[in-house]
């Protein structure tokens, strides 16, 4: 490391609030958001007026939403005033920043829709490019290009959420995260990983590779502690190499699931596997990682509310459900430069909840763990709506199970979902396994039922016959 370099990472790590954090913290995540409150309201008269002075300690539910609002209404004015996209959308819906004084009002700023970033997102940019420090583009899993700018202070602030995450999890400056993201995905958010344990003083290690056995000569080589990664690679590397290697002597302490649905039949098969707790995060390019994230209580995802304002709605009607309800996910930026984006559809089906937790956080909103996205939805029978988490839990709480695809056929008046699935048995009884199991479905069980579902199919094929690709379309409708 040039000695440029370390004077940077030098100037940057004295910013991070995550190294403020109380060592004797016992929600560092939590007291993160307090310490981003407090240093908000030293530069902001109006949001200390309105919610007072305090120390660690004092800041209540109450006033953390006096933040969000007050943070909301800024970014609207930021966005109105220097995105070209937005000026128009709240022009023509007639809504202002100071229109917005609760939760509730949130209901009159219209949506953006994914399609209007993948659109125009040169139009959603609030400052020119020569002040945009990087770019990331992703297709999600629509295959719908967007592309979101950050500033340095967009990408610090981003850092620092995931230094704070990483240390609430119990990272230590002893520790390497192994980031474990093939070159295949969608974008490489091991800069911003890598990036973050560098400035926060943790070590990392980062293979890029599909092949398995490097991934794990790396791990090693680097005695990495904490591991990162896509599930279904994750759940790959475990099903190929622990036929070789006692996973559990490997002194991996947690293993974090990101950018794809975690089933917990697989949460179950990792976790026995590498003898560690699997905690799933859930995030989205277009607001950065570390959006929420499980503590190890595994009891939801505790959200980053100090950059982010969440909101569960009716899909149908677009109003606010009440809390505990299923909806669909809407995401808003607080404190974003480059790229504001308000009121964001997800597609993501989710619920939130009220604290506290039993991890002792006392303000802080959690998430549900997705159960699925609205647009890889597909109906069969009359109706029933199927998605890819049903048959991951259905299919891999069979070990013998890697990987599988399905095909959804009409046959007569039927619809015919056959399994195409990548193991090394061959064994009758995972045949009758997975049809019992995914027999056991509501959505199928109460389709076959009513006679317009067969029973479900089984085929199997050659380990490595499934080329691996991230956030791989498990689902083909072919009627």
């Amino acid at each position: 490391m040039g000695a440029w370099e370390t004077v940077k990472i030098a100037i940057v790590r004295r910013k991070l609030l995550a190294n403020q954090i109380p060592k004797d913290s016992e929600c560092p995540l939590e007291d993160w958001m307090k310490l981003k409150v407090m240093a908000t309201c030293k530069k902001n008269k109006e949001l200390m007026e309105t919610i007072g002075s305090h120390d660690l300690n004092d800041i209540s539910r109450r006033d953390f939403e006096e933040y969000q609002m007050f943070m909301f209404r800024g970014q609207m004015s930021h966005a109105e005033k220097n995105s070209p996209f937005y000026r128009e959308h709240f022009k023509k819906a007639g809504i202002r920043p100071e229109d917005i004084r609760t939760y509730e009002d949130l209901q009159k700023v219209p949506f953006t829709l994914p399609s209007d970033l993948a659109k125009e997102p040169m139009h959603f940019a609030a400052l020119s490019r020569s002040k945009t420090a990087r770019e990331f583009s992703t297709t999600g899993t629509t295959g719908t290009r967007k592309i979101i700018g950050y500033t340095l202070k967009d990408l610090v602030s981003k850092i620092d959420i995931i230094a704070a995450a990483l240390k609430g999890i119990g990272m230590t400056s002893g520790d390497c995260l192994h980031i474990m993201f093939p070159a295949v995905s969608a974008w490489d958010p091991s800069l911003l990983l890598a990036g973050a344990c560098k400035i926060a003083g943790y070590r990392s290690s980062n293979c890029s590779s599909s092949d398995i056995k490097e991934q794990m000569n790396v791990m090693k080589e680097n005695r990495s502690t904490f591991i990162i990664g896509l599930p279904s690679f994750i759940y790959r590397v475990t099903s190929l190499m622990g036929k070789d290697t006692d996973l559990n002597t490997l002194g991996v302490k947690k293993i974090i699931s990101t950018s794809e649905p975690l089933s917990e039949s697989m949460r179950s098969t990792l976790e026995d596997a590498w003898g560690c707790k699997v905690l799933d995060v859930w995030g989205m390019t277009e607001f950065g990682l570390a959006c929420a994230i499980e503590c190890n209580e595994q009891d939801h995802l505790h959200t980053d509310e100090a950059n982010l304002l969440f909101e569960v709605i009716d899909p149908d009607t677009g109003m606010h459900v009440p809390s505990g309800e299923v909806g669909e996910l809407v995401v808003s930026s607080l404190t974003a430069e480059a790229t504001p984006i308000i009121r964001y559809r997800t597609k993501d089906i989710v619920a939130m909840y009220d604290p506290p937790c039993p991890c002792g956080s006392r303000f802080n909103r959690k998430l549900k763990k997705p159960a699925g996205r609205m647009d890889l939805q597909f109906k069969v029978g009359l109706g029933y709506k199927i998605y890819p988490l049903l048959f991951d839990e259905a299919l891999f709480s069979n070990p013998e199970v890697i990987d599988y695809q399905v095909r959804i056929e009409k046959e007569g008046f039927k619809d015919v979902l056959t399994f195409e699935v990548e193991s090394s048995s061959r064994d009758e009884s995972l045949v009758q396994r997975i049809v019992s199991a995914v027999s056991g479905i509501m959505e199928i069980k109460d389709g076959i039922a009513d006679d317009l579902i067969d029973t479900p199919r089984v085929v199997f094929i050659d380990v490595g016959s499934i080329e691996y690709s991230a956030k791989a379309k498990k689902i083909t409708d072919m009627r």
